[in-house]
């Protein structure tokens, strides 16, 4: 109920979709098994697609079209939405990590978002291609506020390559504070950071950094690109990034040893 009652249908595509196929339904006086049967899948599908956890299926927008006679409304929309890949993936990963009770990450190569002091981030940000650097940096900023200042924060394990730690950004001082902060984060109950080191071989992570992120009663993967992120909902992609994520467990060094790399890199510029 709490992610149904969140969408605004004036924010996103997916959201609009979302909140009148919710309302088609039962304008047509249908339960959500019924539309589930009509589909050819589960209750709990039809309720994912009514409160945006799942993103409807293509196919079963055409299906829906055509026995509501909805003129390829919903068919168009979806269209819209994969084209348009919602260009809003910032907000929309903002708003999944404040209500996410538990986070998996892998970053190879940048301390993750969550993690970053403020001058790193600053120093991160000025070597990529932000428009306004300040804005950003506020809202990155932000984003660790929502979720390490909630009342119940979220379990957060994040593996890192040991590039991440190493590359030097932003110079010797914002290192130290860099390196201060995640040992200072990896002695909080709720945080494990893991190193994947250097002799680790080829493996899985080097497809590319990502996020699971537990909200409610279910997984989400984010995957990230150069200059955005893709969302996954489908169970069986985010299954598959679950497998890459424990991968990468089974070789990150235990939590004890990390902190030891951890100490060690930052001797480097005491």
């Amino acid at each position: 109920m709490l992610a149904r009652e969140s969408l605004d249908p004036s924010r996103s595509i997916w959201h609009f979709i979302a909140f009148h196929l919710r309302r088609y339904r039962k304008a047509h006086g249908m339960s959500g098994q019924a539309l589930g049967d009509l589909l050819g899948c589960d209750r709990s599908t039809v309720s994912r697609y009514e409160s945006n956890t799942l993103k409807l299926k293509r196919e079963h927008a055409e299906i829906i079209d055509r026995v509501w006679n909805a003129d390829s409304m919903f068919t168009a929309l979806v269209g819209f939405a994969e084209r348009a890949d919602e260009g809003n993936w910032l907000l929309e990963l903002t708003e999944l990590e404040a209500r996410s009770s538990r986070l998996r990450m892998w970053e190879s190569s940048v301390i993750p978002g969550l993690f970053q002091t403020p001058d790193y981030a600053r120093a991160a940000l000025s070597a990529g291609t932000a428009e306004d650097l300040d804005a950003t940096l506020e809202r990155r900023l932000a984003r660790q506020a929502t979720v390490f200042g909630k009342t119940k924060p979220p379990r957060v394990t994040a593996l890192l390559g040991w590039a991440a730690v190493s590359q030097i950004v932003g110079g010797p001082d914002v290192m130290r504070g860099q390196l201060s902060r995640l040992i200072e984060l990896s002695e909080l109950p709720l945080i494990s950071i893991r190193i994947v080191e250097n002799n680790s071989g080829a493996h899985p992570g080097l497809d590319g950094p990502f996020v699971l992120l537990t909200v409610g009663d279910r997984d989400i993967a984010y995957t990230e690109a150069a200059t955005r992120g893709c969302f996954l909902m489908d169970p069986f992609d985010v299954q598959e990034v679950a497998v890459r994520y424990d991968l990468m467990s089974d070789i990150a060094a235990p939590v004890g040893p990390s902190r030891a790399f951890l100490e060690a890199e930052l001797e480097k510029y005491r």
